[in-house]
């Protein structure tokens, strides 16, 4: 199976000036758990359910701040034609349920993000049941 079959489409995306508040309530208004983060037209990072909570909340962080400093750097991604078995590999190598998606390696432009939940919701054999479960062992 490959990532373009589960992945989700047409990601919203968020300015870097963006606050920490403004942020919060755009991924609990869209239920998302990652969102994407552009300065002029390139994509910088991005910001997570946890980064609220790890890198804001906890820390302190003013709701009024702008995202760009809680955000997840590097950016870590995938390309819509690699396989899902692939990705989850990478996902539990780098510890994290989620990526962005580019179209290819050429044009490196978003597409969507998928999570380890929409890989799950297509799983059809025990060996991507198990790197799911491998890419999930880090939570407590």
């Amino acid at each position: 199976m490959y990532i373009h079959e589960v992945m989700t489409n047409n990601t919203e995306i968020l300015p870097s000036n963006t606050t920490v508040m403004e942020t919060a309530k755009k991924m609990a208004e869209m239920k998302a758990g990652l969102m994407p983060v552009y300065n002029n037209d390139k994509l910088v990072g991005i910001v997570t359910d946890r980064d609220l909570v790890v890198n804001a909340v906890a820390k302190g962080v003013s709701l009024d701040d702008s995202i760009s400093s809680i955000l997840s750097e590097p950016v870590l991604y995938c390309f819509k034609d690699d396989d899902t078995d692939t990705v989850l590999g990478n996902m539990s190598k780098n510890e994290v349920q989620r990526l962005v998606v580019l179209d290819s390696e050429e044009n490196k432009q978003l597409v969507g993000v998928v999570s380890v939940g929409d890989i799950a919701s297509k799983c059809e054999s025990s060996d991507t049941a198990k790197s799911i479960v491998d890419c999930c062992k880090h939570y407590h």
